[in-house]
């Protein structure tokens, strides 16, 4: 019994022979192909060969200086590369969808325990196959090869190395204490009373304070500070009434409503410096990242009406 029409063998050359042709083609040059293809210019130059046989025909003129593509093969080779592109991308949400992949976002410890975790049950609802691993470190953490996303505090205009760049949420900063610290004072302190209490900055972010003070139209005290390189215990010596921490609004939503930690003040320190999620130029386009960053988009969409969450 014939079979159907749709099943039969398609007049496709072997693949090999092209994928080497448009890797040669794109790049001009049989060494430029053979190192993104992990052969030699040799094989690369067999496989060539071997497509030029099946066709009868030469698609690169061979000189002393290097190879250039004919007039002729050009529109094949455009063709070819729009034909690989689509086959990556294919390739690519099939793993997404059908697949267990990782996606590594790396970031400081305080941000992902205190905002990012509390939100990804419904990023992995929404996608099932992306399997989050997270790199967690301090203000001074380097960016990481194998990170796919990674979170970093700075202001406007400073990501432009960077294929994407989402703002997550700016700088509302307010001091923070256990209710036990506050009993004895009968309504919200001043902030000249604040200025006598111990405080705990972060060694990082040393300026916070003193930004805070000067909204305030206070000078910072010159003493009576303890300092801290992770922001997470700051906040629990804060919880335990060690002392008041300037913290940032969006990492104590949980605690305040609980009633373990409680604002001092009415004055919140706003600044255009802020969170943002970055992917580098050679991961972007992925189609575990784009989940990602649509998925954040949204959120932010969400939670801040009239935001602009994308950085150009």
């Amino acid at each position: 019994m014939p079979r159907p029409a749709s099943f039969m063998t398609r007049r496709i050359p072997p693949l090999n022979p092209l994928h080497s042709f448009e890797a040669a083609a794109r790049h001009g040059s049989f060494s430029r192909a053979a190192t993104e293809l992990s052969v030699t210019p040799a094989a690369i130059s067999r496989q060539v060969k071997l497509l030029e046989n099946y066709f009868g025909v030469e698609f690169f003129e061979r000189e002393p200086g290097g190879v250039t593509l004919t007039p002729e093969a050009h529109a094949y080779a455009r063709a070819l590369s729009k034909a690989f592109r689509q086959i990556s991308a294919a390739t690519e949400e099939f793993r997404t969808q059908h697949t267990s992949i990782i996606l590594t976002i790396q970031g400081y410890t305080t941000f992902l325990v205190r905002w990012l975790v509390p939100k990804l049950p419904d990023f992995q609802a929404q996608n099932p196959h992306i399997k989050v691993r997270l790199i967690s470190g301090s203000a001074t953490l380097s960016p990481r090869k194998e990170s796919d996303v990674m979170i970093r505090y700075g202001g406007p205009g400073q990501w432009t190395g960077y294929a994407r760049a989402t703002l997550l949420f700016q700088d509302e900063l307010v001091p923070v204490c256990s209710p036990l610290l506050l009993k004895d004072q009968g309504g919200l302190p001043a902030p000249e009373q604040i200025a006598r209490m111990p405080l705990l900055l972060l060694d990082a972010r040393r300026q916070d304070w003193a930004d805070w003070f000067a909204l305030s139209g206070l000078k910072p005290p010159r003493e009576g500070f303890q300092t801290f390189e992770d922001l997470t215990v700051a906040l629990e010596f804060a919880r335990r009434g060690l002392g008041v921490a300037l913290a940032q609004r969006r990492y104590i939503e949980e605690e305040r409503a609980a009633g373990n930690l409680v604002e001092m003040s009415d004055v919140v320190l706003r600044r255009e410096l802020g969170y943002y999620a970055l992917a580098r130029a050679d991961s972007s386009g992925k189609s575990k990242i784009e989940a990602f960053f649509r998925w954040l988009e949204n959120h932010v969409q969400q939670t801040s009406p009239g935001r602009q969450a994308n950085e150009k």
